[in-house]
């Protein structure tokens, strides 16, 4: 066969630019009010001025229909209802403040009241007891100021403690000391003290909180937490429950400042040194107030038993607490137990909350857990306990389904018509509302709503937004699942997308577009995430391109089995998946076999990358953020125990397997042209790996282009990068595929 380019077809409907895809509006979330007709919608929209991404926040009017803007610029990272009209925002702000603050709508009108202002900003908050819990750096423990006063600026690598604290904040507590604030004299508002505890000093040390989990019943807060921030301290992971009252503690706290207010003006003059010492601390951090300021409260762990009593739970080794049921009695559980390995389904386990409190071992309280989500065979992605019941998400071969878990262990998937949810996470209301975004294979993800009977089975589900208009008139192809047999004889599946005008007598180039993970999935939806931002699928379409999306060995959505058929095999049995896929097209009679191309990012771009230096069956490939060289991964990425789990060993103890499952491996034999896209600052697979493959491939004489993001981490957040990464993938494989012109820049 040739390789002489072919003509675009002639396809009636316009066809979107780079750009468009880029400038497309996404809706990332929706959550119903707890009673009333409400619907709060988060969407992503680009900045192209700014070049940045922002999240706006929406709301629609059930009974009217309208939906209305309640933010217009910045970036709003979550959203709670307080009740029915009350929003809580976790946002930058209109002035897209980096650190993002706590914001309260009122009535959902005028303007925002600005609820915190943490000088490191807020990381996560939950509505609890009258006020808003959340999770953000202490100030004074993020400075190391002991430290960096005598030594100067260091990271002890993986070794230093975490800076994580649970702050406590009351609203009318607030509403009265900013009352007072208004009327104070400069001097006056020194003396203030703002209305937040840090309930984290009941910790027996500093812990890195992962997650805090407050009991609807309002008596209870439960913490999952690492012994520092390192990923590297997962599977060390300790569980904790403070039972309180906040708001009397937060009044035994303002009580106690009041009381040493009163001591200091009736001091001696001999304690205005300190005074002035502390006073520097304060002017400087006064907008945080004296709740979070670590030097002026060096009280005891006796003296913060006011704040609560802690008691640690002695969960089974790796597990954690989900969630809490409605009523406060019982508690959900994520635990793995096999075996405690990446490849592992994490499975979805209930307990009574008063027995895990009690209980004197893990084993006693493993004895009183009850596996819910066994039957399932599939790693449930994102869980909620209503009153409607217990409702989780999860991914069935290319689609994502929504089921509900009874205590009882049975799993009674959500029947959604032909919609799926299109991202893993959703919302149910108190009242049984169920909030997602939808998609399918012929529809661009829009926000429905669904009401659940008492029992949690779902209603019609309604359609309230129109995002998929901007779509409407373009030719975007199709998408289906098929299936096929690998080299070794398991089956696999992917997302096979056509033209609209295919033609089954003709014979096409094949693109492979590889999804991250390795336990990750491509979706038979007419939209994906890559394709917004790293893969042209549409105009690759538009070229008359066939694209095959694999869920290749170790994808999810298969059960554990497919889930850990990788394992000491990387690469090698991804390619046969590949390679077999190349086969079953041909079969078919729709590919020309000599212009095929695979382009993927992370784990996608590992494959991408093994393709093309172990397989002389591709045209060019594309790596983005992809390994090289296992050893390389294992010894600088933030995740260590990837290989170790995934490869059965260190490097450092037996080299083989890493070598074996290399693509640097095979550098001697390359042949295959390859772009490399990275970001500068990517931890999760480090720049060490592109330069390796670059260098590797120049020495050898194959061509290469690399590109470095700079300031870009794992994935590529700035919309005009984002258009970069579209233009020089097409231009790549338009050149190496159908003889076009390259044009990278």
């Amino acid at each position: 066969m040739t390789s002489e380019p072919i003509e675009a077809p002639e396809i009636s409907k316009p066809q979107p630019t780079l750009r468009d895809m880029v400038m497309l509006d996404i809706p990332f979330a929706a959550k119903a009010a707890p009673e009333g007709n409400q619907v709060a919608l988060l969407t992503r929209t680009t900045n192209w001025n700014d070049n940045q991404y922002e999240r706006l926040c929406y709301i629609h009017d059930l009974t009217t229909g309208v939906t209305s803007p309640l933010t217009r610029t910045g970036y709003v990272f979550q959203m709670e209802w307080l009740d029915k009209d009350t929003l809580i925002l976790r946002w930058t702000g209109p002035d897209y403040d980096d650190k993002p603050q706590i914001w309260l709508y009122e009535r959902l009108l005028g303007q925002a009241w600005q609820v915190t202002h943490h000088r490191t900003g807020v990381d996560w908050f939950a509505p609890f007891a009258g006020g808003v819990l959340f999770l953000a750096s202490h100030p004074e423990r993020e400075k190391r100021k002991p430290r960096t006063s005598r030594f100067g600026r260091y990271t002890h690598f993986e070794h230093d403690d975490s800076t994580s604290a649970l702050y406590y904040i009351g609203f009318e507590e607030l509403r009265q000391y900013q009352a007072q604030l208004r009327a104070a004299t400069e001097d006056e508002a020194d003396k203030l003290t703002l209305p937040i505890i840090e309930l984290s000093r009941l910790l027996p040390q500093p812990l890195s909180i992962r997650r805090a989990i407050p009991s609807p019943a309002g008596d209870a807060i439960y913490l999952n937490c690492w012994p520092r921030d390192d990923l590297v301290y997962y599977h060390e992971t300790s569980s904790y429950a403070i039972r309180l009252d906040a708001p009397a503690a937060l009044a035994e706290y303002l009580r106690r400042e009041q009381e040493k207010q009163a001591a200091k003006a009736s001091a001696a003059k001999a304690t205005e040194e300190d005074e002035g010492e502390n006073g520097a601390d304060e002017e400087e951090n006064k907008d945080e107030g004296k709740g979070e300021d670590e030097d002026e409260n060096k009280e005891t762990q006796a003296d913060v038993s006011y704040l609560g009593e802690l008691i640690q739970l002695p969960l089974p080794r790796d597990a954690t607490i989900t969630e809490v049921s409605p009523d406060g009695r019982q508690l959900l559980l994520s635990y793995q137990a096999r075996d405690n390995k990446m490849y592992t389904q994490t499975d979805l386990w209930t307990v009574d909350a008063a027995t895990a409190l009690q209980a004197p071992d893990a084993e006693t309280l493993l004895a009183a857990m009850a596996n819910i989500s066994a039957a399932l065979d599939e790693e449930v992605m994102d869980v909620t306990w209503t009153s409607s019941g217990i409702i989780g998400s999860y991914v069935d071969s290319t689609r994502i389904r929504l089921a509900r878990f009874g205590v009882d262990g049975q799993v009674t998937s959500l029947d959604l018509g032909d919609l799926y949810a299109a991202w893993v996470e959703f919302n149910v209301s108190k009242s049984g509302r169920l909030a997602f975004i939808g998609a399918n294979s012929h529809a661009y993800p829009d926000a429905y709503i669904v009401d659940l009977t008492p029992e949690g089975l779902p209603g019609q589900p309604r359609k309230i937004s129109d995002f998929g208009r901007a779509v409407a008139d373009w030719d975007l192809g199709t998408a289906e699942t098929i299936r096929w047999t690998s080299k070794d004889g398991v089956e696999i599946e992917g997302v096979l997308r056509k033209p609209s005008n295919f033609d089954p007598q003709k014979q096409y180039p094949l693109l492979f577009i590889v999804h991250g993970g390795p336990s990750w999935f491509s979706p038979e939806y007419w939209f994906c995430d890559d394709n917004w931002g790293y893969y042209p699928a549409a105009q690759f379409l538009h070229k008359e391109f066939l694209i095959v999306e694999p869920n290749y060995r170790g994808s999810i959505g298969r059960g554990q089995a497919f889930m850990e058929l990788n394992v000491d095999n990387l690469g090698v049995g991804d390619l046969w998946d590949v390679e077999s896929a190349i086969d079953h097209l041909d079969r078919l009679g729709w590919i020309d076999t000599e212009r095929v191309g695979c382009m993927g990012w992370s784990q996608g771009g590992y494959i991408s990358a093994f393709a093309g230096l172990h397989s002389k069956r591709f045209k060019a490939v594309s790596v983005g953020a992809g390994i090289s060289d296992w050893y390389t991964y294992h010894i600088s990425n933030d995740i260590p125990s990837f290989t170790l789990d995934y490869l059965s060993s260190s490097p450092f103890r037996d080299r083989e397997l890493y070598l074996k499952t290399s693509p640097i491996s095979n550098l001697a034999d390359a042949s295959t042209p390859m772009l490399i896209q990275h970001g500068s600052e990517d931890r999760r697979v480090p720049l060490s790996n592109a330069l390796e493959l670059y260098r590797g491939l120049q020495e050898m004489g194959v061509p290469v282009e690399l590109f470095i993001f700079p300031g870009m981490g794992h994935p590529i957040t700035r919309p005009r990068e984002n258009h970069a990464i579209l233009h020089q993938n097409l231009t790549w494989f338009s050149h190496y595929l159908l003889g076009e012109e390259l044009q990278l820049e």
